[in-house]
């Protein structure tokens, strides 16, 4: 039956193992409820459908046990007139309606027991039903998180796969090699400047002691001239 197995695929399907065939979850939910509902009408006018059978045959078998009742009689009265073959042939027909009503009885049984089974599966669609219309706004926010979280792995794998932060890793040294030469240039270029102003300050007193002197040598002549 098309329409039975429909609705054990439907009650059975998993949301989140068709994430990644559709770009919104939304409107799979929505195209889901969708199914679910068409699903219910099919199922319903099905199982309706098995429960007008079951009349048909409840009314057959009633019709029947009167038709046996009516085979009795006719041979309790052939036996009353002392006609044995009308008897006979009245048992006969007896026995036959007896099997009769046991097949219908037993078709009713197989034919409740489906109508018993497409009911319980209708249930169990209706509710999954109200589930997922319960949960769609959860459900769609568990979709997407889980789209963006494969994306992000992903795109960690394909990083770790093309060497991406190996080569991060290496500009990050080089960066820190350069700043580190940078330092050491700044503590070079200080010393030098250090090393410049000493020299001046000496250069200086020369200049000064030299200065001192002349004077000194001019003092001492102009004090003998006199």
């Amino acid at each position: 039956m098309k329409t039975f197995k429909r609705l054990r695929d439907i009650v059975n399907a998993n949301v989140h193992a068709k994430l990644d065939k559709i770009e919104d979850p939304e409107k799979m939910i929505r195209y889901m409820l969708q199914e679910m509902d068409e699903t219910l009408v099919q199922a319903k006018s099905a199982a309706a459908e098995r429960l007008a059978n079951c009349s048909v045959i409840e009314q057959e078998i009633a019709q029947t046990k009167k038709l046996l009742e009516r085979w009795e009689h006719r041979a309790v009265m052939a036996v009353d007139k002392d006609r044995d073959d009308l008897a006979r042939e009245a048992l006969t027909e007896k026995n036959r309606v007896v099997r009769r009503i046991a097949n219908l009885e037993e078709e009713l049984i197989q034919m409740q027991s489906i109508v018993d089974s497409m009911q319980d599966q209708i249930s169990k669609l209706e509710a999954k039903r109200e589930e997922v219309r319960d949960k769609q706004r959860m459900l769609v926010q568990r979709a997407f998180h889980a789209k963006e979280k494969k994306k992000v792995v992903e795109t960690l794998r394909q990083i770790d796969a093309e060497g991406t932060y190996q080569k991060f890793s290496d500009l990050e040294h080089r960066i820190e090699r350069m700043e580190a030469d940078a330092e050491m240039a700044g503590f070079s270029g200080s010393g030098h400047t250090t090393e410049k102003q000493f020299a001046q300050m000496e250069h200086d007193e020369e200049i000064e002691a030299e200065l001192a002197s002349m004077k000194a040598k001019k003092t001492s002549k102009s004090k003998k001239e006199s």
